[in-house]
């Protein structure tokens, strides 16, 4: 187990993250928390600071989805 922050550090709708290898971004939203690798799959573009919208994340450089509960692309750039 890794500690990232307090719960009440991490606002609904907001993510953190993490400088492990690879880094990891962690999304607090609709309640849960979700963990995903941190890097995009098209290119080096961090999704913790992409938009969070519901359980899906975009990506700030490619606007390409990622699904927070798999991970998964959602849609190409």
């Amino acid at each position: 187990m890794i500690p990232v922050c307090h719960l009440d550090d991490l606002p609904e709708g907001e993510s953190v993250r993490l400088s492990t290898e690879p880094p990891i971004a962690v999304f607090r939203t609709e309640g849960a928390l979700y963990a995903i690798d941190d890097t995009c799959t098209h290119q080096d573009a961090s999704l913790s600071e992409g938009w969070l919208e519901g359980c899906f994340v975009e990506c700030p450089l490619h606007t390409a989805l990622f699904d927070l509960r798999t991970g998964q692309p959602a849609c190409p750039p």
